[in-house]
């Protein structure tokens, strides 16, 4: 076997690889070693009052909300979805539209979704379909959250807002509701390849708080796809969370915050 030439470079490749490959638990995370040659510079893992922590993110991650203006921006800008000015028409219901964040409301996010489920954005706590839902998914910014319906991975993809264009991302963050059980939600980013970028455990949240924030920022934009493993458990109306009495930790997700999307390169 021919012995490895560690030049410096390949040495701190090697001890970067090594310490994002540790796992830890509730307040850890696992994290794999960038295949797109991108170094994740900071995971954000934090629950209680977010008032702070998410503003705070928000700015971390671009310096200016580019809001709903289609079309390539800034890579220094941001975006930022919060689900409050979801109209009446699609609130409520199984089937909210995959493209709605990207061809409607231009912001270059699009759900992917399995066949059988779905996408709700609920304004009552998601409490019509399990009423013990109503105090426990609590929105971060009121008055709408949303979930996956029939699964409890939700998973999205970036786009060039307004267009097909496929588009990657330097930084994403999500306000999780309700996380009460450790290591089972979780945040994982994936980069143009399909490659794992990074697998960070949710924080459980503080009561009397609701919602936990996790995030991650690369030094450049290679973020094609995340997933978010919500608790064990999709919602249902059988399906009572554990601090109802039931035996699944069910989660929902509020604010998501990212950097401007970019051409794939």
């Amino acid at each position: 076997m021919k012995a490895l030439l560690r030049t410096p470079a390949t040495a701190v490749a090697a001890l970067l690889g090594a310490a994002l490959a540790l796992g830890c638990g509730d307040n850890g995370g696992d994290v794999a070693a960038p295949g797109s040659g991108a170094i994740l510079r900071r995971i954000t893992r934090t629950s209680g009052d977010l008032v702070t922590s998410v503003p705070a993110f928000a700015a971390a991650i671009g310096a200016v909300d580019n809001a709903g203006a289609p079309g390539a921006h800034d890579a220094t800008g941001r975006r930022r979805i919060n689900w409050d000015g979801v109209p009446a028409q699609v609130t409520d219901v199984d089937n909210f539209p995959a493209t709605f964040f990207n061809l409607t409301a231009t912001r270059g996010l699009e759900y992917l979704s399995a066949a059988g489920t779905g996408l709700r954005v609920s304004d009552n706590g998601f409490a019509d379909i399990n009423p013990t839902y109503a105090t426990e998914l609590v929105p971060f910014t009121n008055p709408k959250l949303f979930a996956p319906i029939g699964t409890n991975r939700a998973e999205f993809q970036f786009r060039i807002p307004g267009t097909n264009t496929p588009a990657v991302v330097q930084s994403f963050g999500a306000v999780v509701v309700d996380v009460d059980r450790p290591n089972t939600t979780r945040l994982q980013a994936f980069d143009k390849d399909g490659g794992l970028i990074a697998n960070v455990v949710v924080p459980t949240h503080r009561a009397p708080d609701a919602s936990s924030l996790v995030g991650v920022q690369f030094d450049r934009p290679a973020i094609a796809r995340v997933v978010i493993t919500l608790g064990d458990a999709p919602l249902g109306a059988g399906t009572n969370d554990i601090s109802r009495g039931g035996r699944q930790d069910v989660v929902a997700l509020d604010d998501f915050l990212y950097s401007e999307p970019q051409p794939v390169q």
